[in-house]
Order: structure tokens, then sequence, then C-alpha cells
């Protein structure tokens, strides 16, 4: 065998490794794990809520002592129970705890932040939604359709008769 079709056939080799190694990769992700995302109106123990978020109860119970978390209601006699927004709180809470370590009152602020910013960004889009109608209304109201005037063409040039 020749020096070409050694190299021939190692780049073809090639070629189908990578192309096994791309088949491989889209078929792991499309096995990855999604994080779960509890619907709009689903409310959970506390139990139920520490093993979606994979929190200790104790933690959670800290998070709401310190303000940090809100529970959908709370009742003595059948305790905490959190709705999705509490869940999101949770995820988010976690993340700002490898940032903050266990700076209740930083987080505390950071939340608050996030929540005025989210608060802002809703008006703004609920402004601009607004503006957009109100400028589709008024061009609909100053457009003339075609059918309410008479279009008279006249021509210039007479024609003769022979």
């Amino acid at each position: 065998m020749s020096i070409i079709d050694l190299h021939t056939r190692a780049s073809s080799q090639l070629q189908s490794n990578r192309e096994g190694l791309v088949m491989a990769i889209a078929q792991m992700r499309s096995r990855a794990i999604q994080l779960f995302e509890p619907p709009a109106d689903a409310v959970y123990t506390i139990d139920a809520t520490s093993r979606l978020v994979d929190i200790p109860r104790r933690t959670i119970l800290v998070y709401c002592k310190h303000h940090l978390l809100s529970p959908a209601t709370a009742t003595v006699d059948h305790g905490y129970y959190f709705d999705s927004d509490a869940i999101r709180t949770l995820r988010r809470i976690e993340a700002l705890r490898t940032v903050c370590g266990d700076d209740f009152a930083g987080m505390k602020i950071i939340l608050d932040l996030t929540a005025a910013l989210e608060r802002l960004r809703s008006d703004i889009r609920l402004l601009s939604r607004a503006k957009d109608f109100a400028l589709a209304r008024k061009s609909a109201h100053d457009t003339p359709t075609i059918s309410s005037r008479r279009i008279v063409v006249r021509s210039s040039s007479r024609r003769t008769r022979k």
C-alpha cells in the first residue's frame, strides 16, 4: 500500500469518527436531565419543595426566618406550602449563596433588586404593547380606504376620428 492510500484511509476513518462523535454528543444532549419547572398554579409542601430544589427543610425554614422566602400559605396546623415563584426564588438563593456565602442581608438586597428589575421590565413590555396598539389604532383611523373614494382618471390626449 502506498502512503497516499494510507493517508486517504486514515482521513476517511477520522471523518467517520468525527461524525460518530457528533452523533453521540447530540444523543447525550437529548437525554440530558431538564430542570423541573412547576406549573404556575401548583402548591407544594415543604417536604416536596425540599426534594424538588434539593435543599434541606431546615435551610428552607432559615430562609423564611430571614425573609428571603415567603411561603404561599403558612398555617400552624398544616405547615408551609410553596408555589412556583418560591421554588424559583429558592434556586436563586442557592445560586447567590455560592457568591455571597451566608450573608443573608446581601442576598435579600440582591433578591429585592432583582424583583424590582423584573417589575420594571414587565412595565416596559406593557407600555411598549400599549404604545404599539395606540399607533396601530391611530394609523387605522388615518388611512382612507380605497372603496370610500372615487378615482377619476382623465386623459390629456384626445382621440381623433377618422
